[in-house]
Protein backbone atom coordinates (compact mmCIF):
# COMPACT_ATOMS: atom_id res chain seq x y z
CA UNK A 1 0.00 0.00 0.00
CA UNK A 2 2.94 2.21 0.70
CA UNK A 3 4.43 1.97 -2.64
CA UNK A 4 0.76 2.42 -4.65
CA UNK A 5 0.28 5.55 -2.42
CA UNK A 6 4.22 6.71 -3.71
CA UNK A 7 3.12 5.62 -7.25
CA UNK A 8 -0.13 7.61 -6.73
CA UNK A 9 1.31 11.00 -5.32
CA UNK A 10 4.13 10.85 -7.93
CA UNK A 11 2.44 9.65 -11.38
CA UNK A 12 -1.59 10.75 -10.69
CA UNK A 13 -1.03 13.67 -8.35
CA UNK A 14 0.19 15.94 -10.92
CA UNK A 15 -1.96 14.85 -13.60
CA UNK A 16 -4.72 15.45 -11.52
CA UNK A 17 -3.54 19.00 -9.72
CA UNK A 18 -3.15 20.47 -13.45
CA UNK A 19 -6.63 19.00 -14.81
CA UNK A 20 -8.09 20.71 -11.75
CA UNK A 21 -6.44 24.41 -12.30
CA UNK A 22 -7.31 23.74 -16.14
CA UNK A 23 -9.01 27.02 -17.36
CA UNK A 24 -10.97 25.41 -19.64
CA UNK A 25 -11.93 22.50 -17.59
CA UNK A 26 -12.77 25.05 -15.13
CA UNK A 27 -14.88 27.16 -17.34
CA UNK A 28 -16.84 24.19 -18.67
CA UNK A 29 -17.74 22.56 -14.86
CA UNK A 30 -18.50 26.89 -13.94
CA UNK A 31 -20.90 27.24 -16.67
CA UNK A 32 -23.00 24.15 -15.84
CA UNK A 33 -22.97 25.47 -12.13
CA UNK A 34 -24.78 28.40 -13.54
CA UNK A 35 -27.30 26.28 -15.70
CA UNK A 36 -27.88 23.94 -13.49
CA UNK A 37 -31.02 25.79 -11.37
CA UNK A 38 -32.36 26.31 -14.77
CA UNK A 39 -32.24 22.81 -15.70
CA UNK A 40 -33.77 21.29 -12.83
CA UNK A 41 -36.70 23.47 -12.24
CA UNK A 42 -37.45 22.45 -16.08
CA UNK A 43 -36.95 19.07 -15.29
CA UNK A 44 -39.04 19.35 -12.57
CA UNK A 45 -41.83 20.85 -14.95
CA UNK A 46 -41.13 17.60 -17.41
CA UNK A 47 -42.20 15.65 -14.26
CA UNK A 48 -45.18 17.45 -12.58
CA UNK A 49 -46.62 16.98 -16.65
CA UNK A 50 -45.82 13.31 -17.07
CA UNK A 51 -46.79 11.91 -13.66
CA UNK A 52 -47.46 8.33 -13.62
CA UNK A 53 -50.96 9.17 -13.06
CA UNK A 54 -52.04 10.69 -16.18
CA UNK A 55 -52.76 7.62 -18.28
CA UNK A 56 -55.78 5.18 -17.95
CA UNK A 57 -53.70 1.78 -19.37
CA UNK A 58 -50.12 0.77 -18.77
CA UNK A 59 -50.40 -0.69 -21.80
CA UNK A 60 -52.79 -1.87 -23.80
CA UNK A 61 -55.25 -3.94 -21.80
CA UNK A 62 -53.58 -3.54 -19.06
CA UNK A 63 -55.23 -1.00 -16.41
CA UNK A 64 -52.89 1.94 -14.53
CA UNK A 65 -54.17 1.43 -10.73
CA UNK A 66 -52.79 5.37 -10.01
CA UNK A 67 -54.99 6.60 -12.54
CA UNK A 68 -56.50 9.86 -11.67
CA UNK A 69 -59.00 11.49 -14.43
CA UNK A 70 -59.20 14.95 -13.54
CA UNK A 71 -55.37 15.04 -14.05
CA UNK A 72 -55.24 13.07 -17.18
CA UNK A 73 -57.99 15.31 -18.82
CA UNK A 74 -56.33 18.47 -17.26
CA UNK A 75 -52.80 17.78 -18.65
CA UNK A 76 -54.70 16.36 -22.24
CA UNK A 77 -55.68 20.15 -22.61
CA UNK A 78 -53.17 22.13 -20.87
CA UNK A 79 -49.99 20.05 -21.12
CA UNK A 80 -48.14 21.76 -24.32
CA UNK A 81 -48.82 24.92 -22.56
CA UNK A 82 -47.82 23.70 -19.08
CA UNK A 83 -44.54 22.29 -20.60
CA UNK A 84 -43.29 25.42 -21.40
CA UNK A 85 -40.92 26.25 -19.02
CA UNK A 86 -39.12 22.81 -19.60
CA UNK A 87 -38.47 24.12 -23.34
CA UNK A 88 -36.56 26.97 -22.03
CA UNK A 89 -35.13 25.35 -19.95
CA UNK A 90 -33.61 22.17 -20.61
CA UNK A 91 -34.88 22.68 -24.23
CA UNK A 92 -32.30 25.89 -25.21
CA UNK A 93 -29.05 24.40 -22.55
CA UNK A 94 -26.73 25.23 -24.92
CA UNK A 95 -27.27 29.25 -24.94
CA UNK A 96 -26.72 28.85 -21.06
CA UNK A 97 -23.51 26.83 -21.13
CA UNK A 98 -22.52 29.05 -23.91
CA UNK A 99 -22.75 32.05 -21.49
CA UNK A 100 -21.36 30.16 -19.23
CA UNK A 101 -18.10 29.33 -20.43
CA UNK A 102 -17.15 32.62 -22.17
CA UNK A 103 -18.33 34.29 -18.64
CA UNK A 104 -16.16 32.15 -16.81
CA UNK A 105 -12.97 31.72 -19.10
CA UNK A 106 -12.92 35.20 -19.98
CA UNK A 107 -12.99 36.04 -15.66
CA UNK A 108 -9.89 33.78 -15.08
CA UNK A 109 -8.18 35.69 -18.15
CA UNK A 110 -8.92 38.80 -16.34
CA UNK A 111 -11.11 39.74 -19.63
CA UNK A 112 -14.47 41.47 -19.23
CA UNK A 113 -16.29 39.10 -18.58
CA UNK A 114 -19.65 39.50 -19.51
CA UNK A 115 -18.23 40.44 -22.55
CA UNK A 116 -16.88 37.17 -23.17
CA UNK A 117 -19.59 35.43 -22.23
CA UNK A 118 -21.98 37.82 -24.67
CA UNK A 119 -19.21 36.99 -27.35
CA UNK A 120 -19.52 33.43 -26.92
CA UNK A 121 -23.05 32.55 -27.43
CA UNK A 122 -22.95 34.66 -30.31
CA UNK A 123 -20.49 32.59 -31.60
CA UNK A 124 -22.77 29.87 -30.39
CA UNK A 125 -25.70 30.98 -32.53
CA UNK A 126 -23.67 31.77 -35.65
CA UNK A 127 -22.89 27.84 -35.56
CA UNK A 128 -25.87 26.35 -34.27
CA UNK A 129 -29.02 27.74 -35.18
CA UNK A 130 -30.02 28.53 -38.75
CA UNK A 131 -32.65 31.69 -39.36
CA UNK A 132 -34.80 32.32 -42.23
CA UNK A 133 -38.13 34.08 -43.39
CA UNK A 134 -41.57 32.33 -44.23
CA UNK A 135 -44.51 33.54 -45.15
CA UNK A 136 -47.06 33.28 -42.19
CA UNK A 137 -49.39 30.68 -43.30
CA UNK A 138 -46.56 28.40 -43.95
CA UNK A 139 -44.76 29.00 -40.93
CA UNK A 140 -45.33 26.32 -38.40
CA UNK A 141 -44.23 28.11 -35.22
CA UNK A 142 -45.30 30.66 -33.24
CA UNK A 143 -46.61 33.74 -33.59
CA UNK A 144 -44.54 36.45 -35.45
CA UNK A 145 -41.94 38.37 -33.82
CA UNK A 146 -41.77 40.66 -36.18
CA UNK A 147 -42.81 41.62 -40.06
CA UNK A 148 -41.09 43.23 -42.71
CA UNK A 149 -43.98 44.16 -44.48
CA UNK A 150 -47.63 44.08 -43.90
CA UNK A 151 -49.75 40.85 -44.29
CA UNK A 152 -46.46 39.09 -44.57
CA UNK A 153 -43.41 37.16 -43.34
CA UNK A 154 -42.14 36.17 -40.50
CA UNK A 155 -38.69 34.85 -39.02
CA UNK A 156 -38.39 31.24 -38.26
CA UNK A 157 -34.92 29.74 -36.18
CA UNK A 158 -33.87 26.43 -36.43
CA UNK A 159 -33.76 25.56 -33.02
CA UNK A 160 -32.94 21.94 -33.10
CA UNK A 161 -29.77 22.22 -31.79
CA UNK A 162 -29.96 24.37 -28.75
CA UNK A 163 -30.65 21.92 -26.52
CA UNK A 164 -28.16 18.91 -25.59
CA UNK A 165 -27.39 18.80 -28.89
CA UNK A 166 -25.49 21.61 -29.48
CA UNK A 167 -23.41 20.97 -26.20
CA UNK A 168 -20.31 20.14 -27.99
CA UNK A 169 -20.59 23.50 -30.37
CA UNK A 170 -21.00 25.71 -27.28
CA UNK A 171 -18.34 24.09 -25.22
CA UNK A 172 -16.04 24.63 -28.34
CA UNK A 173 -17.14 27.70 -29.83
CA UNK A 174 -16.80 29.51 -26.15
CA UNK A 175 -13.50 28.68 -25.66
CA UNK A 176 -12.34 29.90 -29.32
CA UNK A 177 -14.14 32.87 -29.25
CA UNK A 178 -12.61 33.75 -25.68
CA UNK A 179 -9.31 32.80 -26.91
CA UNK A 180 -10.02 35.11 -30.27
CA UNK A 181 -10.83 38.31 -27.69
CA UNK A 182 -7.93 37.78 -25.34
CA UNK A 183 -5.81 37.18 -28.58
CA UNK A 184 -6.79 40.34 -30.28
CA UNK A 185 -7.26 42.55 -26.48
CA UNK A 186 -3.47 41.83 -26.37
CA UNK A 187 -2.27 42.47 -29.68
CA UNK A 188 -4.26 45.60 -29.49
CA UNK A 189 -6.38 44.67 -32.27
CA UNK A 190 -9.48 46.47 -31.23
CA UNK A 191 -11.23 49.61 -31.08
CA UNK A 192 -9.98 51.95 -28.42
CA UNK A 193 -11.70 54.91 -27.40
CA UNK A 194 -10.88 58.03 -25.28
CA UNK A 195 -10.80 57.37 -20.86
CA UNK A 196 -13.58 60.09 -20.92
CA UNK A 197 -15.96 57.63 -22.44
CA UNK A 198 -17.87 55.71 -20.04
CA UNK A 199 -16.51 52.10 -19.22
CA UNK A 200 -19.64 50.24 -20.72
CA UNK A 201 -19.61 52.02 -23.97
CA UNK A 202 -15.66 51.36 -23.89
CA UNK A 203 -16.11 47.93 -23.44
CA UNK A 204 -19.09 47.58 -25.66
CA UNK A 205 -16.57 49.08 -28.60
CA UNK A 206 -13.67 47.27 -27.88
CA UNK A 207 -15.89 43.64 -28.88
CA UNK A 208 -16.69 44.82 -31.92
CA UNK A 209 -13.24 43.71 -33.97
CA UNK A 210 -13.69 40.14 -32.11
CA UNK A 211 -17.04 40.05 -33.62
CA UNK A 212 -16.05 40.48 -36.74
CA UNK A 213 -13.47 37.77 -36.60
CA UNK A 214 -15.22 35.38 -35.22
CA UNK A 215 -18.05 36.05 -38.09
CA UNK A 216 -15.21 36.18 -40.51
CA UNK A 217 -14.24 32.47 -39.18
CA UNK A 218 -17.47 30.99 -38.38
CA UNK A 219 -20.09 32.12 -40.59
CA UNK A 220 -17.86 30.92 -43.59
CA UNK A 221 -17.36 27.42 -42.17
CA UNK A 222 -21.05 26.89 -41.36
CA UNK A 223 -21.79 27.61 -44.63
CA UNK A 224 -19.70 24.87 -46.01
CA UNK A 225 -20.49 22.39 -43.97
CA UNK A 226 -23.81 23.04 -44.54
CA UNK A 227 -23.41 22.87 -48.16
CA UNK A 228 -21.06 20.00 -48.59
CA UNK A 229 -22.37 18.10 -45.77
CA UNK A 230 -26.23 19.15 -45.97
CA UNK A 231 -25.93 19.05 -42.01
CA UNK A 232 -25.29 21.74 -39.75
CA UNK A 233 -22.55 21.93 -37.70
CA UNK A 234 -23.46 20.90 -34.14
CA UNK A 235 -25.54 17.60 -36.16
CA UNK A 236 -21.51 16.79 -37.94
CA UNK A 237 -19.98 17.55 -34.11
CA UNK A 238 -22.80 15.42 -32.52
CA UNK A 239 -21.78 12.22 -35.37
CA UNK A 240 -18.06 12.48 -34.06
CA UNK A 241 -18.55 12.28 -30.63
CA UNK A 242 -21.83 9.79 -30.37
CA UNK A 243 -19.89 6.82 -30.20
CA UNK A 244 -18.21 8.68 -27.32
CA UNK A 245 -21.57 8.91 -25.65
CA UNK A 246 -22.67 5.89 -26.63
CA UNK A 247 -19.92 3.95 -25.35
CA UNK A 248 -20.14 5.90 -21.70
CA UNK A 249 -23.81 4.73 -21.44
CA UNK A 250 -22.02 0.93 -20.39
CA UNK A 251 -21.42 -0.33 -16.76
CA UNK A 252 -17.17 -0.55 -17.67
CA UNK A 253 -17.25 3.16 -18.51
CA UNK A 254 -19.38 4.01 -15.60
CA UNK A 255 -17.24 1.94 -13.27
CA UNK A 256 -14.14 3.87 -14.54
CA UNK A 257 -15.31 7.02 -13.53
CA UNK A 258 -15.92 6.17 -10.57
CA UNK A 259 -11.99 4.89 -10.12
CA UNK A 260 -10.94 7.66 -11.48
CA UNK A 261 -13.12 10.09 -9.03
CA UNK A 262 -12.31 7.91 -5.88
CA UNK A 263 -8.60 7.70 -6.61
CA UNK A 264 -8.21 11.50 -6.70
CA UNK A 265 -10.44 11.36 -3.30
CA UNK A 266 -7.56 9.26 -1.80
CA UNK A 267 -4.88 11.87 -3.02
CA UNK A 268 -7.18 14.65 -1.32
CA UNK A 269 -8.42 16.43 -4.13
CA UNK A 270 -11.81 16.37 -5.11
CA UNK A 271 -12.70 13.51 -7.52
CA UNK A 272 -15.96 14.84 -8.58
CA UNK A 273 -15.21 18.54 -9.37
CA UNK A 274 -12.12 17.42 -11.36
CA UNK A 275 -14.09 14.55 -13.43
CA UNK A 276 -17.87 16.61 -13.22
CA UNK A 277 -16.89 18.63 -16.35
CA UNK A 278 -15.75 16.01 -18.37
CA UNK A 279 -18.96 14.08 -17.54
CA UNK A 280 -21.50 16.63 -17.79
CA UNK A 281 -22.44 17.10 -21.26
CA UNK A 282 -22.12 12.89 -21.67
CA UNK A 283 -24.93 12.29 -18.77
CA UNK A 284 -26.85 15.84 -19.33
CA UNK A 285 -27.06 14.70 -23.29
CA UNK A 286 -28.64 11.20 -22.44
CA UNK A 287 -30.92 12.94 -20.21
CA UNK A 288 -32.30 14.89 -22.82
CA UNK A 289 -32.74 11.64 -24.62
CA UNK A 290 -34.79 10.07 -21.87
CA UNK A 291 -36.20 13.37 -21.20
CA UNK A 292 -37.96 13.68 -25.47
CA UNK A 293 -38.48 9.75 -24.89
CA UNK A 294 -40.88 10.37 -21.79
CA UNK A 295 -42.33 13.20 -23.71
CA UNK A 296 -43.72 10.70 -26.80
CA UNK A 297 -44.70 8.18 -24.50
CA UNK A 298 -42.07 5.92 -25.56
CA UNK A 299 -39.21 3.54 -23.44
CA UNK A 300 -36.33 5.54 -22.00
CA UNK A 301 -33.25 4.63 -23.64
CA UNK A 302 -30.18 5.25 -21.33
CA UNK A 303 -29.08 4.44 -18.01
CA UNK A 304 -26.01 6.74 -17.37
CA UNK A 305 -27.98 9.91 -17.07
CA UNK A 306 -28.58 13.01 -15.20
CA UNK A 307 -28.49 12.23 -11.75
CA UNK A 308 -27.87 8.18 -11.49
CA UNK A 309 -24.93 8.46 -9.64
CA UNK A 310 -26.74 10.58 -7.16
CA UNK A 311 -29.51 8.25 -6.94
CA UNK A 312 -27.93 5.11 -6.90
CA UNK A 313 -24.10 5.16 -6.36
CA UNK A 314 -22.96 8.74 -4.27
CA UNK A 315 -25.25 7.66 -1.48
CA UNK A 316 -23.63 10.62 0.87
CA UNK A 317 -21.71 11.35 -1.17
CA UNK A 318 -18.58 9.96 -2.92
CA UNK A 319 -17.74 6.59 -1.76
CA UNK A 320 -21.48 5.88 -0.05
CA UNK A 321 -20.27 7.30 2.59
CA UNK A 322 -23.62 7.19 4.39
CA UNK A 323 -23.16 3.70 5.22
CA UNK A 324 -19.45 4.78 6.61
CA UNK A 325 -20.80 7.62 8.59
CA UNK A 326 -23.89 5.45 10.22
CA UNK A 327 -21.40 2.32 10.41
CA UNK A 328 -19.20 4.60 12.62
CA UNK A 329 -21.76 6.62 14.77
CA UNK A 330 -22.39 2.80 16.12
CA UNK A 331 -18.70 2.25 16.61
CA UNK A 332 -17.76 1.48 20.08
CA UNK A 333 -14.31 4.15 18.96
CA UNK A 334 -15.01 7.10 20.94
CA UNK A 335 -12.96 9.26 17.76
CA UNK A 336 -14.86 7.03 15.30
CA UNK A 337 -18.22 7.54 17.09
CA UNK A 338 -17.97 10.92 17.17
CA UNK A 339 -17.18 12.08 13.39
CA UNK A 340 -19.99 9.71 12.57
CA UNK A 341 -22.75 11.14 14.60
CA UNK A 342 -21.18 14.57 13.51
CA UNK A 343 -21.18 12.96 9.63
CA UNK A 344 -24.93 11.64 9.70
CA UNK A 345 -26.60 14.33 9.23
CA UNK A 346 -24.73 16.06 6.59
CA UNK A 347 -24.30 12.85 4.69
CA UNK A 348 -27.87 12.87 4.34
CA UNK A 349 -27.90 15.59 2.05
CA UNK A 350 -24.90 14.21 0.34
CA UNK A 351 -22.08 16.37 2.01
CA UNK A 352 -19.53 13.92 3.19
CA UNK A 353 -16.49 16.49 3.79
CA UNK A 354 -16.35 15.58 7.45
CA UNK A 355 -16.06 11.90 7.35
CA UNK A 356 -13.64 11.96 4.28
CA UNK A 357 -11.34 14.16 6.33
CA UNK A 358 -12.52 13.47 9.70
CA UNK A 359 -11.97 9.55 9.63
CA UNK A 360 -10.09 10.21 7.70
CA UNK A 361 -10.53 8.29 4.08
CA UNK A 362 -7.77 10.63 2.32
CA UNK A 363 -4.37 8.46 2.53
CA UNK A 364 -5.91 6.17 4.55
CA UNK A 365 -5.62 2.50 2.87
CA UNK A 366 -8.07 0.51 5.29
CA UNK A 367 -10.75 2.67 4.56
CA UNK A 368 -9.88 3.75 1.14
CA UNK A 369 -10.78 -0.01 -0.25
CA UNK A 370 -14.47 0.30 0.57
CA UNK A 371 -14.65 3.87 -0.12
CA UNK A 372 -13.29 2.69 -3.61
CA UNK A 373 -15.52 -0.59 -4.09
CA UNK A 374 -18.62 0.49 -2.15
CA UNK A 375 -19.78 2.84 -4.89
CA UNK A 376 -18.85 0.06 -7.84
CA UNK A 377 -20.34 -2.71 -6.07
CA UNK A 378 -23.88 -0.02 -5.79
CA UNK A 379 -23.18 1.04 -9.42
CA UNK A 380 -23.45 -3.10 -10.44
CA UNK A 381 -26.40 -3.47 -9.10
CA UNK A 382 -28.11 -0.23 -9.60
CA UNK A 383 -26.67 -0.93 -13.51
CA UNK A 384 -28.59 -3.93 -13.52
CA UNK A 385 -31.90 -2.82 -12.08
CA UNK A 386 -32.26 -0.55 -14.47
CA UNK A 387 -30.80 -2.24 -17.35
CA UNK A 388 -33.59 -5.44 -16.55
CA UNK A 389 -36.62 -3.01 -15.95
CA UNK A 390 -36.58 -3.73 -12.79
CA UNK A 391 -36.35 -0.16 -11.95
CA UNK A 392 -37.24 3.16 -13.79
CA UNK A 393 -34.25 5.06 -15.50
CA UNK A 394 -33.59 8.81 -14.90
CA UNK A 395 -35.43 11.35 -16.68
CA UNK A 396 -35.21 14.55 -14.21
CA UNK A 397 -32.62 16.23 -12.44
CA UNK A 398 -33.12 16.80 -8.98
CA UNK A 399 -30.71 19.15 -6.69
CA UNK A 400 -27.70 17.03 -5.61
CA UNK A 401 -28.39 17.44 -1.48
CA UNK A 402 -31.84 15.74 -2.15
CA UNK A 403 -31.52 12.63 -0.01
CA UNK A 404 -30.64 9.71 -2.15
CA UNK A 405 -33.78 7.17 -1.98
CA UNK A 406 -36.12 10.49 -2.25
CA UNK A 407 -33.48 11.79 -5.44
CA UNK A 408 -33.82 8.09 -7.09
CA UNK A 409 -38.13 8.37 -6.39
CA UNK A 410 -38.34 12.26 -7.98
CA UNK A 411 -35.40 11.33 -11.00
CA UNK A 412 -37.18 8.04 -11.93
CA UNK A 413 -40.67 9.97 -12.24
CA UNK A 414 -41.94 8.05 -9.09
CA UNK A 415 -40.45 5.08 -9.70
CA UNK A 416 -41.31 3.39 -6.42
CA UNK A 417 -38.70 0.59 -7.13
CA UNK A 418 -35.92 3.26 -7.46
CA UNK A 419 -37.20 4.53 -3.96
CA UNK A 420 -36.64 1.06 -2.53
CA UNK A 421 -33.36 0.18 -4.51
CA UNK A 422 -31.56 3.45 -3.31
CA UNK A 423 -32.39 2.41 0.11
CA UNK A 424 -31.52 -0.58 0.08
CA UNK A 425 -27.94 0.62 -1.43
CA UNK A 426 -27.74 2.63 1.67
CA UNK A 427 -27.96 -0.66 4.03
CA UNK A 428 -25.46 -2.52 1.66
CA UNK A 429 -23.26 0.21 2.29
CA UNK A 430 -23.21 -0.02 5.64
CA UNK A 431 -23.03 -3.62 6.18
CA UNK A 432 -20.03 -3.41 4.03
CA UNK A 433 -18.12 -0.67 5.71
CA UNK A 434 -18.17 -2.74 9.04
CA UNK A 435 -15.47 -5.13 9.02
CA UNK A 436 -12.65 -2.05 7.24
CA UNK A 437 -14.23 -0.14 10.06
CA UNK A 438 -13.93 -2.59 12.53
CA UNK A 439 -10.07 -3.19 11.44
CA UNK A 440 -9.70 0.66 11.74
CA UNK A 441 -10.82 0.87 14.64
CA UNK A 442 -8.61 -1.95 16.06
CA UNK A 443 -5.48 -0.26 14.90
CA UNK A 444 -6.82 2.90 16.46
CA UNK A 445 -7.09 1.47 19.72
CA UNK A 446 -3.63 -0.10 19.30
CA UNK A 447 -2.46 3.42 18.24
CA UNK A 448 -3.94 4.91 21.86
CA UNK A 449 -3.09 1.75 23.95
CA UNK A 450 0.79 2.53 22.99
CA UNK A 451 0.83 6.05 23.98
Amino acid sequence: MEKFTAFLEKHLMPIATKLATNKYLTALKDSFVYTMPFLIVGSVVLLLVNLPIGAPELSEGVKNPMYVKWYGDFMALHKASLVQPFYVSMGIMSIFVAFGIGYSLSQQYQLNAITGGFLSLFTFLIMGAKFDWLPIGEATGGPALFHIAEGGWMPVMDGRYLDANGLFTAIIGGFIAVEIYRFMLKKGFVIKLPESVPPAIARSFELLMPIVVVIIIFQPLSIFVQSKANVMIPELLMGIVRPIIKASDTLPAVLFILLIVHLLWFCGLHGVNVVVAVINPIILSNLAENQAALQAGQQIPRIFAGGFLDAFVYLGGSGATIGLAIAMALSKNAHMKSIGRLSVVPGIFNINEPVIFGAPIVMNPVLFIPFLFVPMINATIAWICLKTGLVGRIVTLVPWTTPSPIAALLATNFNVMAFVLSAFLVVLSTILYLPFLKAYADILNKQEAAQ
